[in-house]
């Protein structure tokens, strides 16, 4: 049992896994942003050209993890890097929020309050392996 419990662990620490579940997110959301909310398949009261804007920052976040996985850029950096990217992309949807409130439909609420509920956690994870990788690479004395 406690070698599994090890196996998982070394397994969920791995930076390149993070950057593939963040991958496959960023993706996602590119793709919901465009064909689902801009399309306005799914009435969102928010602007086409800011939703636009928004998928373009995902699909911004598609290339820096491709980049990162391939090893363009150095995976720690990277993983710290895409944290605060992150963290800035839900700030920005919460004041995009707040801004059109009177406007916004509960399914866009309900859309962004879960996107954010992933997004969030998810950032919490890469910067903690960040530092614990970084920390490890450049020890401080």
């Amino acid at each position: 049992m406690g070698c599994t419990i090890r196996k998982l662990k070394a397994i969920f620490l791995k930076p390149r896994l993070i950057l593939v579940v963040d991958l496959f997110g960023a993706i996602a959301t590119t793709l919901a942003t465009v064909f689902l909310l801009a399309s306005e398949r799914l009435q969102t009261g928010l602007p086409t050209w800011l939703l636009y804007s928004m998928a373009l920052v995902a699909f911004g976040f598609v290339c820096v993890d491709v980049a990162a996985i391939f090893q363009f850029l150095d995976a720690p950096v990277a993983l710290a890097t895409i944290a605060y990217l992150n963290v800035s992309y839900c700030l920005a949807v919460l004041l995009v929020l707040c801004v059109y409130r009177m406007d916004i439909t509960k399914p866009c609420l309900v859309y962004f309050c879960f996107e954010i509920g992933i997004v969030i956690p998810l950032a919490w994870w890469e910067w903690s392996i960040s530092r614990r990788r970084y920390s490890r690479s450049f020890p401080v004395r």
